[in-house]
């Protein structure tokens, strides 16, 4: 590997500044100067990024030191991450499966007690429910039937007033 392609030789940094950390551990201009500059969000930022360009590095130095072996532990580490994340997921589905059902069953509970006292109430304020509307609407269509029953008859006899 060429020295000017080496991750080392690499600025992770878009603007260019050089920044390191003074000794009380926060980030510094290239003079050791404290960044003033920026915001308590943006120096975290900064800082956090920073440490992991030099945690790259150092797996990288690390990775050259070790050679194929360390690479291949790493590997095999991240293949057991990834089979945990693997074996957790259908427990995940299932949990959320519950949930949802329990979910529902709740909603359905606070439905029917809200219909029900909702009931009680218009009760007492003699308002009639559903089901007495239906039943007097019910009635009504029979009356009607039956006085058109009448109506009809009357309407026979008068139309032919031999038939009596």
């Amino acid at each position: 590997m060429a020295d000017h392609d080496r991750p080392s030789d690499q600025d992770p940094r878009i603007d260019g500044d050089a920044v390191s950390e003074n000794p009380s551990g926060n980030p510094a201009d290239e003079r050791g100067h404290p960044l003033r500059a920026l915001s308590g969000a943006s120096r975290d930022l900064r800082k956090y990024t920073h440490q992991i360009w030099l945690a790259g590095l150092g797996a990288f130095a690390r990775a050259e030191e070790e050679g194929s072996g360390f690479f291949d532990a790493l590997v095999e580490a991240g293949r057991e991450v990834e089979r945990r994340a693997k074996d957790k997921a259908p427990r995940v589905g299932e949990l959320k499966e519950r949930v949802r059902h329990h979910t529902g069953e709740t909603m359905d509970r606070m439905e029917r007690a809200f219909d029900d006292r909702l009931g009680k109430a218009l009760s007492r304020l003699g308002i009639p429910n559903k089901r007495e509307v239906d039943a007097l609407r019910q009635r009504v269509q029979e009356l009607t039937n039956a006085l058109d029953g009448i109506d009809k008859d009357e309407q026979d006899d008068q139309d032919n007033p031999e038939g009596r």
